[in-house]
């Protein structure tokens, strides 16, 4: 079905300057002063789906949290009693010193299309569910997709051991949180009772911008492998060790870096390495 609201480019002006601003307060709320951080299950995740559900109450939406720390608002059906239901939205967790439209701006275009519908008092067959996901990036505890693989009745109990940096595990910040780490099975949506799901993204490279084009529709995603790889040397003073008797491992991690660049252009697919550590750290070893 299609929903004709016959809105001009002025009447548009005022929500659009509405959504910017949104997502320019939801930018201010970060573990960081300098940037933009926003990790799962942290108080400034708490913060941000605070205030993302104080939005969706004043648009009229029913809102709640799910067992994974997903923000859910509830644009009803004409008939309070359908069963079916289009999932629309995107995350609010971010990577560090992140952009501040990467996942925000699909959740508050999301929010701001129901306020246009409810505005023209159009109510459609089917609910409209909007999620704020809590961990789309993954950069707290190293495994991406937390929250949605909860959603999609995929949660693994081995997760539950998984540590952020300062040694919390998942198992402890879900409680910090105010959830129940029995229940997370409850957030698993069937999939008999949804029509599909929809996501607006920014774009994360350079395409659209570089073909000056508006907007893309996503036809394939890159399937993400990670890979831990520790390489093994032998510590030495870099002034006294003779070259030709070296076991440096960050040189070996060095050409590694390359070779994965290599590969990667001619297979066809991309690659990188995020992270790299060189133990035990001294700049003359």
């Amino acid at each position: 079905m299609s929903v004709d609201l016959n809105l001009s480019e002025a009447a548009l002006a005022e929500p659009a300057a509405r959504l910017m601003t949104r997502c320019d307060e939801l930018a201010g709320i970060s573990s960081d002063p300098d940037c933009l951080s926003r990790f799962y299950l942290t108080p400034e995740h708490r913060k941000a789906n605070d205030k993302v559900a104080g939005w969706m109450r004043a648009a009229g939406l029913e809102t709640w949290e799910d067992a994974a720390g997903n923000l859910w608002g509830r644009y009803a059906a004409a008939d309070p009693a359908a069963t079916q239901a289009l999932i629309v939205g995107s995350h609010l967790d971010t990577v560090p010193n992140a952009g501040r439209y990467d996942g925000m701006l699909g959740v508050l275009t999301a929010l701001s299309a129901v306020e246009q519908l409810r505005a023209a008092k159009v109510r459609l067959p089917f609910h409209i569910d909007i999620v704020g996901f809590g961990d789309e990036e993954g950069a707290r505890f190293g495994t991406t997709l937390l929250g949605s693989r909860a959603v999609a009745g995929t949660w693994q109990d081995s997760w539950w051991e998984l540590t952020d940096a300062e040694g919390v595990s998942l198992y402890s910040a879900f409680e910090r949180f105010g959830l129940n780490p029995a229940r997370i099975g409850e957030a698993a949506r069937s999939p008999q009772g949804l029509l599909g799901y929809l996501e607006l993204h920014i774009e994360q490279g350079p395409v659209l911008e570089q073909r000056d084009e508006p907007l893309g529709v996503v036809t394939a995603i890159a399937g993400a492998r990670r890979v831990d790889i520790e390489l093994v040397g032998h510590a030495g003073h870099a002034g006294t060790v003779p070259m030709n008797m070296r076991r440096d491992a960050l040189v070996g991690a060095a050409e590694f870096i390359l070779a994965a660049e290599r590969v990667a252009r001619e297979e066809g697919v991309v690659a990188t390495v995020g992270r790299c550590e060189a133990l035990p750290g001294g700049v003359n070893v």
